[in-house]
């Protein structure tokens, strides 16, 4: 196999960082093409504060291209269920950037899906695909680097999952099917492994300038690395991402699953700099175990849950968790797939629209919305507003 090049660049100026990032791995011909550049701006969030892609960083990357012939560049996402990409954008700050540049913002949710069948899948046999990723020549994914509360990160393969249509993003958390090894991955990973097999990027530009660790991929904490990482290969950007986050190599079952379905060996990964740990740190992991010790009085319980309920529980942990302590114990379940078995014997208080079945079996009322936020999840348990 052809040794994967990886670039790490780090320093103050992100677009500079950015534009110097891809120019040192970009070796198609872009002139008269149209591209992509994919940000994480599924959720509306503050510019700069490691929730979404880094504004200057896109502008970086649209330099490049303009400079190197680019007959269009759009610049978006497909976001979560309730987010309006545009309001996700220009929060972000790309928005802007986009309209200082002369590049088009696009919502990739605003065009017709495509069903993509996937060969030799092991979760999901088919997803549905924006069709915009048909118009365009080069698709280059520039996540955010973040923590995870179910895939570990979130990089430049788990941010093409962006790219399904709609709610086909929620798919591959409401798959009922064991994995086939469970040593080596989850239900989701495996199937993110499936969805990589027809959305795997051109290239990859992850932004590690202020990035996420702890409670992510919505309630964590800041933490800045000043590097931005690129590579023509997307599972090679994402394992020194990993490493730059003070992970091991193997830690991430998704990227595994990837890696080892292309046969990419750690020693085909060329790095530049050589000393690239130099610029690494340890990010606090999101674990559920973690969860509980930080708010041992709350029971959380998520099964087919979709990101974006699953972000409103994180969120309102985050904001009013401390709020909760004393004898006062209690469960949050959200997602479709709940049993009744999983709530009953407890006081609970069930998440979303799709919690209706699981509330009216087990007597429990539920938090209307898709999803509720997190002001009107803390009325409902306070009991200052119910449904």
């Amino acid at each position: 196999m052809n040794k994967a090049k990886v670039v790490v660049q780090h320093g103050p100026d992100p677009a500079t960082l950015a534009y110097n990032a891809i120019k040192d791995v970009f070796d198609d011909d872009v002139r008269g093409k149209k591209v992509l550049l994919k940000p994480n701006t599924g959720r509306k969030g503050p510019a700069r504060s490691g929730l979404c892609t880094h504004p200057e960083v896109i502008r970086g990357l649209i330099s490049f291209f303009q400079e190197n012939g680019a007959a269009e560049i759009y610049v978006g996402d497909g976001p979560l269920f309730g987010v309006d990409e545009w309001e996700a954008l220009a929060s972000a700050g790309i928005m802007d950037v986009c309209q200082e540049t002369g590049a088009t913002c696009v919502d990739l949710d605003a065009y017709q899906p495509v069903d993509m069948l996937i060969k030799d899948a092991e979760i999901a046999d088919s997803l549905k695909v924006s069709s915009f990723m048909k118009q365009v020549d080069f698709v280059v994914s520039v996540p955010v680097i973040k923590t995870h509360m179910y895939t570990g990160v979130t990089l430049s393969i788990k941010n093409m999952k962006g790219c399904l249509y709609k709610k086909e993003k929620t798919k591959l958390h409401r798959i009922d099917k064991a994995p086939p090894d469970r040593s080596k991955g989850l239900t989701l990973d495996y199937g993110i492994a499936d969805m990589a097999a027809i959305l795997m990027p051109n290239y990859a530009v992850i932004d590690g300038i202020v990035c996420m660790e702890g409670f992510g991929p919505s309630a964590g904490s800041e933490i800045t690395l000043d590097a931005v990482v690129a590579s023509k290969n997307a599972i090679a950007a994402d394992l020194v991402a990993i490493r730059l986050m003070g992970m091991g190599w193997d830690d991430v079952p998704h990227i595994n699953l990837i890696r080892h379905k292309l046969s990419l060996q750690l020693e085909d990964i060329v790095v530049e700099p050589l000393d690239f740990m130099k610029f690494s740190k340890n990010f606090a992991p999101a674990s559920q175990l973690k969860l509980k010790i930080v708010y041992p009085n709350i029971n959380i319980v998520e099964k087919g849950a979709c990101s974006a309920c699953s972000a409103t529980v994180m969120a309102f942990l985050k904001a009013h968790g401390d709020k909760f302590s004393g004898d006062l114990k209690f469960t949050l379940a959200a997602g479709k797939d709940l049993a009744e078995d999983d709530v009953i014997g407890d006081t609970a208080y069930l998440v979303g629209n799709c919690t209706a079945a699981t509330a009216k079996k087990s007597g429990f009322s539920f938090c209307k919305g898709c999803p509720p936020v997190g002001s009107s999840l803390l009325s409902f348990i306070t009991g200052k507003e119910a449904w």
